[in-house]
């Protein structure tokens, strides 16, 4: 127990599946978080190797006892990554069913139950008009959850995706013995094991021998560049470490010996993963108006109910009465039909993205891609084409960005580059390698065949390119000459220290300072335009030193490796997209700040920043991760504010994650992009999250909001476009529906307060609400966008629901709607002989059952029965009344600003919509059976 105890520190112990710490679930989660936030705090890569085997209590040679693994498996529990929670697709689904304004539409389905429930208890027979309106508030707060939840739930499937990059089994040694077949999930802190070219890291591993060893590690770097590994000397970072290889990265060459360092949750890749299912995505910019929106219709509603309670009794109306007042006056408040048109209008836009290669995944990201005001970038597969490709070519003081074959250095240059190069060609010709070795075969493809090349200088001997030292170098048979050369590739500082003369036009010349000034200078301007520079250089050996039958040793190297001729050098960069500049000067232009965030160096990182747009200046602010680490919040946020061109390279995850919360802490509205799994606990905590569909990682397809398919930058615009473009229809929509709010709510005032015969029923109501206004809302949503809506800068203040839009609704339009309404409800009224002032106080007489001889103002005698078809006769007026009424609104919600005559009648989805308005109230009037379930009538045409 005092090897656990020691070895471990305090985080360890947290992801412990036992939960020593006997914290409740929601605080281990919130704890776990909080530890999972902070940089990866180690010395196991810094220390001797001898001292980590006595920390490890392992072996380098046998390994692990298999008792001493045993304990700590089942003390730590395996090697996988663990979920949050077992009980997430139910919290999710409540969460969807509950929140924001589905609360105050279940609240109506109650009161309408409730208030079914009194009458019930008052009457024979009870009007089943509550209770339909409860049930259909019900089904409309269902429908509109379950689409929300089948949306959102596939975000609940990270960890799966993780759990995907993991291998089921690898080489470990224990009690001295190999196993091939060991299961990754049994491995521990301190297993010995063996990884070859092709395998997947099965731990973060710390290398005690190898051979060529070369990883992949864009898993959490995001560069997927080949990076060499080897028993070195490790760095503070061991993010950056080169004795350190980590779990779920790829062997791509070689072998190593390993000592596992860290298992599961504690690994990179956890952290990782851990981070992205256990953070919480901000509420979306929409998210947050609805739940203001409902505050305030919850208030109104409220403070008109105590209104009519207090009304009710100074009336003397008795307190079962009252409160069904009050349900009623409650329940008339509530747009039924909001919540159906937000969601109909964005999965309407959502469709229509996709035709324009973005994949919606979260319906409120498309208005929250509108409201953006900061980007956060990764670097390469979206700035750039993720492809890497030869910019320049130096050869002795001449730069080209084509070979000119008319110089032995060129001729030389296509030779050395074709051998020299790991990268391989398959049957049908492609090339199959690490990103800079295919792109200079690429390149040379064009000028000759590498093959050819290659057949004609068959490979003796190699030696790998390691960190130490910084080249790479073979020597071929020159089957021609009957003799061999030696080629070297590699950093130019160091093959130039190899170099003893340099090849000048057809001449070979002796490496002076003054050569040396010059090639430096030359390396030194490749290396500021960001490109990564190789240098090449050549020997042919002496063939009466070195005979045919001459045996090549490359542990005990017995040939030259100075003396060489320095051939030329080599610029290679990932080219930014063509259209990625234009499509950054639209964004700034609408007010929408662009920042880079990669793990890629500064100076290639500020250099693709000028090159697209994103920094202006040569002077723009770099923080790299270093700079990051002894950062403070506070200080984050001071250079956020000071600097407006700012560039973050070489971040981890984490940092990735700082820099979106101090975004967000700014009160920025957040849009991160990201290919990689480094990128996903970002994108998960970001505003917006959006991912790359053609070299996305599953893991960032799987927690973004937002897949480019196209991979393209400019594809952002349009989502910004699009974004801007549905918040402004939105608000023509909500408009539209709350305009007839009003002539539903003042009939049941004047019903209760003036005593009349309610003007407008339940079931028409609903005819309204989800019937006749549906479409003409959800067709909003096809408008035009506004000239400016690129042009302006984001949204700060301009709320879904304004001021002027309430006013406009309930002291303008509404009030003509309801005149309207009244004005065909007291004419079917007056033309039947009740005059309007022989109305008043005339409900209690008019509803009761009992009473068969109610007069009108020529004294005819009314029955009840006939009364109520009369009723009928008035609410179907009023229902009609209201339609009109809204078509006319349909055309005026159209525009918020313009002329009617500028704008036009050019959306067709608007114009049908209207014409369906009106069709769909003379179906509900005419036709005998619907007529009879919404209490409607056929309307005399003169009504």
């Amino acid at each position: 127990m005092h090897r656990r105890s020691s070895s471990f520190s305090s985080i360890t112990e947290l992801f412990r599946p036992n939960n020593p710490r006997r914290l409740r679930s929601r605080d281990l989660s919130s704890t776990r978080l909080n530890a999972l936030k902070k940089e990866i705090e180690t010395n196991t890569h810094l220390i001797p190797l001898k001292d980590l085997y006595t920390r490890l209590g392992t072996d380098p040679i046998k390994g692990l006892t298999s008792a001493a693994a045993a304990e700590l498996l089942e003390y730590y529990g395996p090697n996988t990554l663990t979920p949050t929670s077992h009980f997430q697709w139910p919290k999710m689904l409540l969460k969807c069913l509950f929140t924001g304004f589905s609360i105050l539409i279940w609240f109506g389905a109650i009161l309408c139950l409730l208030s079914y429930v009194i009458e019930s208890s008052m009457k024979a027979r009870p009007s089943t008009d509550n209770l339909y309106l409860g049930c259909v508030l019900i089904a409309v707060d269902i429908i509109c959850g379950l689409f929300s939840f089948f949306q959102n739930f596939k975000s609940t499937k990270i960890l799966k995706t993780f759990n995907n990059m993991i291998p089921m089994s690898t080489k470990c040694i224990r009690d001295g013995v190999w196993n091939a077949e060991t299961p990754v999930s049994n491995l521990v802190r301190g297993d010995i094991v063996h990884v070859k070219a092709g395998d997947v890291i099965p731990a973060d591993i710390r290398i005690i021998d190898s051979k060529g060893f070369k990883v992949d590690n864009s898993s959490l770097t995001g560069e997927s560049r080949a990076v060499t590994r080897s028993n070195t000397e490790g760095t503070t970072n061991i993010l950056e470490s080169q004795n350190v290889a980590f779990f779920s990265a790829q062997c791509v060459e070689g072998w190593a010996l390993g000592v596992v360092l860290c298992c599961g949750d504690l690994t990179a890749l956890g952290r990782v993963a851990g981070l992205a299912a256990r953070l919480e995505p901000a509420p979306s910019p929409l998210c947050r108006e609805i739940n203001r929106f409902m505050w305030y219709m919850s208030i109104w509603a409220l403070g008109l109910g105590v209104f009519i309670a207090a009304s009710s009794f100074i009336l003397g109306y008795p307190f079962i009465q009252t409160t069904i007042f009050v349900i009623g006056i409650i329940v008339a408040n509530i747009p039924e039909g909001l919540q159906p048109t937000i969601t109909a209008s964005l999965t309407l836009t959502a469709q229509r993205m996709v035709k324009k290669n973005c994949l919606v995944k979260n319906l409120e990201a498309i208005e929250a891609l509108g409201a953006v005001t900061i980007i956060c970038s990764d670097k390469t597969g979206t700035l750039t084409k993720n492809k890497m490709c030869v910019r320049d070519i130096w050869t002795w003081n001449q730069k080209y960005s084509v070979l000119d074959p008319n110089f032995e250095a060129v001729e030389a240059l296509k030779i050395c580059g074709a051998l020299c190069s790991t990268a391989t060609f398959d049957e049908s010709g492609e090339i199959h390698g690490d990103a800079s070795e295919t792109a200079i075969l690429t390149f040379l493809c064009t000028y000759n065949d590498p093959a050819t090349v290659r057949q004609n200088y068959p490979k003796i001997v190699e030696i790998p390119f390691n960190s130490t030292n910084k080249y790479q170098v073979s020597v071929h048979n020159d089957r021609k000459m009957s003799r061999y050369v030696v080629v070297m590739k590699g950093a130019p500082e160091c093959i130039l220290s190899r170099c003893s003369s340099v090849v000048v036009a057809n001449n070979n010349v002796d490496i002076t300072n003054e050569v040396k000034k010059a090639v430096n200078k030359a390396i030194e301007d490749l290396a500021t335009t960001g490109e990564r520079v190789l240098a090449f250089a050549d020997l042919i050996l002496d063939s009466k030193e070195f005979p045919a039958n001459y045996e090549f040793d490359t542990e005990d190297v017995n040939f030259p490796l100075d003396g060489l001729r320095l051939i030329g050098i080599i610029g290679l960069k990932d080219p930014p997209r063509e259209e990625v500049k234009h499509a950054i000067e639209r964004v700034r232009a609408a007010g929408v700040r662009v920042m880079m965030v990669t793990g890629d160096h500064p100076a290639t990182a500020r250099a693709v920043a000028q090159e697209v747009g994103i920094a202006t200046s040569p002077t723009c602010h770099v923080v790299t991760g270093n700079d990051l680490r002894n950062m403070t919040p506070d200080l984050l946020y001071l250079t956020l504010e000071k600097h407006y061109e700012i560039v973050f390279a070489r971040t981890s995850p984490t940092q990735k994650l700082q820099i979106v919360e101090a975004c967000q802490r700014r009160g920025g509205v957040v849009a991160v992009t990201g290919d990689g799994v480094n990128d996903a606990p970002a994108l998960r905590r970001a505003d917006i999250g959006i991912s790359m569909g053609i070299t996305g990682s599953q893991v960032s397809k799987q927690t973004a909001d937002i897949i480019l398919m196209d991979d393209n930058f400019a594809t952002i615009v349009i989502g910004i476009e699009e974004g801007r473009k549905i918040f402004d229809n939105l608000k023509k929509s909500v408009c539209y529906i709350l305009i007839s709010n009003v002539p539903e709510i003042l009939p049941v005032l004047m019903f209760i307060l003036f005593s009349i015969p309610l003007p407008l029923g339940v079931m028409t109501i609903l005819c309204v609400d989800l019937g006749t206004d549906m479409w003409p809302a959800v067709s909003l949503s096809y408008e035009s966008a506004e000239a400016d809506v690129m042009g302006r800068p984001p949204r700060q203040g301009d709320g879904l629901v304004s001021g002027r839009m309430l006013y406009l609704v309930y002291g303008h339009l509404g009030l003509i709607e309801f005149a309207a309404g009244m004005y065909a409800y007291f004419t079917v009224m007056a033309e039947h002989g009740f005059y309007p002032a022989d109305l008043f106080g005339i409900r209690q007489r008019w509803d009761n059952e009992a009473v068969t001889d109610v007069r009108d103002s020529f004294g005819q005698e009314w029955t009840y029965e006939e009364r109520k078809e009369l009723e009928r006769a008035c609410q179907a007026t009023y229902f009609v009344a209201v339609v009109v009424t809204q078509i006319m609104n349909g055309i005026i919600c159209k525009t918020r600003f313009n002329s009617i005559f500028e704008v036009g009648m050019k959306n067709k989805v608007l114009n049908l919509g209207l014409i369906f308005e009106l069709l769909l109230a003379c179906i509900l009037c005419y036709v005998p059976v619907l007529n009879d379930f919404f209490c409607t009538y056929p309307l005399r045409p003169q009504w």
